[in-house]
């Protein structure tokens, strides 16, 4: 009875061939069920087979994708400064952050107000560039500390310029409810 088996990943439903496969169990919490049915929408074994394989196919290049970006950055001890997990990040820059920050609490302030918060972001963005706020890291807050040393600023405006970077990334975490951390406290 050689020949009477279906293609791998399939069965038969009133004719109709269809591919089934079960997820892995690492990556079942990015499914609603725990197996994948699709129909073929074909009769012919031949068109079945071919079918099977390229969806096999793509889905493992999918999964391998999703293992991928779950996983921890190689060798990341040795890096300098370790890069966000998060390079996709949805959350706001620190640029709308500080356009926020202005445009609420900025209400009545003074001048000087503005200006300090300008220009410290100013100097973050030349030092680090204009990120998500969880994509800056307390590696990243110590080199924009070192950064405003070397620019030789004093230790007054150095911590003037930390108070205002915490202030505007406190506020917008708080304000817009994210779930991250300040990479500038604590520095």
């Amino acid at each position: 009875m050689v020949g009477t088996f279906n293609p791998r990943y399939t069965y038969k439903k009133r004719g109709v061939f269809y591919f089934c496969k079960t997820i892995p169990a690492d990556l079942r919490r990015h499914y609603k069920k725990p197996r994948i049915t699709h129909s073929l929408r074909t009769k012919s074994k031949s068109q079945a087979s071919r079918a099977s394989q390229l969806l096999i196919s793509r889905l493992e290049d999918y999964w391998l994708n999703l293992r991928l970006k779950e996983m921890q950055i190689p060798a990341a001890h040795l890096l300098h400064s370790v890069p966000s997990q998060n390079v996709h990040s949805t959350l706001p820059t620190i640029e709308d952050a500080k356009e926020l920050y202005l445009r609420v609490k900025g209400e009545s302030k003074q001048k000087t107000f503005f200006t300090h918060t300008q220009r410290s972001v100013n100097y973050l963005i030349q030092c680090l560039g204009c990120h998500s706020l969880d994509q800056y890291s307390s590696a990243d807050a110590a080199a924009f500390r070192d950064w405003l040393r070397n620019k030789g600023l004093s230790s007054t405006s150095i911590q003037r310029n930390f108070t205002s970077i915490k202030a505007l990334v406190n506020f917008t975490i708080l304000e817009l409810g994210l779930d991250c951390r300040n990479a500038f406290s604590g520095v």
